[in-house]
C-alpha cells in the first residue's frame, strides 16, 4: 500500500478514482466504495519497453487497471514451451482475479507484463481489495456479476463495434473530475491520430466514436478539451 493513502480532493487521486470508476468489475459503485479503493492504489506511469513485472515478478500482491496506452502480457506455457501474447488496452484489468482470491490461488511464475506503448497505469493492493470485499456488497455483487459475464461470454462483441469500444475506454481513463465544478471532463482532447493510436485503433474509427459521443449527448466540446455530461454512459459504452 502507498506511504500516502489517496485522497480525492487530490488531482492525481481524482485521476486513479476515475479510472477505477470506469473500469468494467466496478462501474456504477457508491463513491464511498470507489474512495476506498483509490486510497489503497498508485498511480504509476511506464514508457514505451519498460518493464512492468519480469518473469517471476508477478505475485498477485496488486491488480492493474491500464489508465491510458497499452501494455503486452506474456504467458510461458510450460509444458509446449511456447509464449503466449495477450494486448492489455487501456480500460482494461490485468491481475484482479490473483487478487480476489488471494493465497489460495498462487500467481503464474512464466508471466511477463511490459508497456508496449507509453503508458499509465492505477495499481491497487490486493489485499486492501479482499478488505473491502468483505466489508462492501456492492462491490462482491459487482465482482461476481463481472467473472460471472467472463464465464458465459457475456462479453461478446463484434469486431465492427469492438474498436469503437476501445476509443471509449481510451477516454474514461483521459476523464478527470473538475474540483470546481464537479464536472467529468478531459482538459485537452487528443487528436484524432494520438486517440487512435491510444485506442489502438484506424483514425477514422476515433473520430467516429467521438462524433458519435457528442451527437448523443454524451459528451460536448468545450475547446480544447471535452466535458462528459454522462459518465455511467461512457463507462458502458467502453465495455
Amino acid at each position: 500500500m502507498p506511504a500516502n493513502p489517496l485522497q480525492l480532493i487530490d488531482n492525481t487521486d481524482a485521476a486513479a478514482a476515475a479510472a477505477i470508476a470506469e473500469a468494467p468489475p466496478f462501474n456504477e459503485l457508491p463513491e464511498q466504495v470507489i474512495a476506498s479503493l483509490a486510497e489503497a492504489s498508485s498511480v504509476r506511469s511506464y514508457s514505451a519497453g519498460e518493464t512492468v513485472f519480469a518473469m517471476g515478478q508477478f505475485d498477485g500482491s496488486e491488480f492493474l487497471i491500464v489508465r491510458s496506452g497499452k501494455l503486452q502480457a506474456a504467458h510461458a506455457d510450460q509444458k509446449s514451451g511456447s509464449m503466449l501474447i495477450e494486448h492489455v488496452r487501456a480500460g482494461d484489468v490485468f491481475g484482479l482475479a490473483f487478487a480476489v482470491i488471494g493465497e489460495d490461488m498462487r500467481a503464474p511464475v512464466g508471466v511477463s507484463l511490459a508497456a508496449e506503448s507509453d503508458c499509465e497505469i492505477v495499481a491497487i493492493d490486493a489485499a486492501a481489495l479482499r478488505l473491502i470485499v468483505s466489508q462492501r456488497p456492492s462491490l462482491t455483487r459487482n465482482l461476481m456479476l463481472y467473472f460471472a459475464r467472463k464465464v458465459l461470454g457475456d462479453e461478446r462483441v463484434s469486431e465492427e463495434s469492438s474498436p469503437e469500444r476501445r476509443v471509449y475506454a481510451a477516454l474514461s481513463a483521459l476523464a478527470e473530475r473538475d474540483a470546481v465544478t464537479a464536472e467529468w471532463r478531459i482538459s485537452r482532447m487528443p487528436k484524432h491520430r494520438e486517440l487512435a493510436d491510444r485506442a489502438d485503433v484506424d483514425e477514422a474509427d476515433a473520430a467516429n466514436a467521438v462524433a458519435k459521443l457528442i451527437q448523443s449527448g454524451v459528451a460536448r466540446r468545450d475547446y480544447p478539451g471535452l466535458i462528459i455530461d454522462d459518465m455511467a454512459q461512457l463507462g458502458r459504452l467502453a465495455r
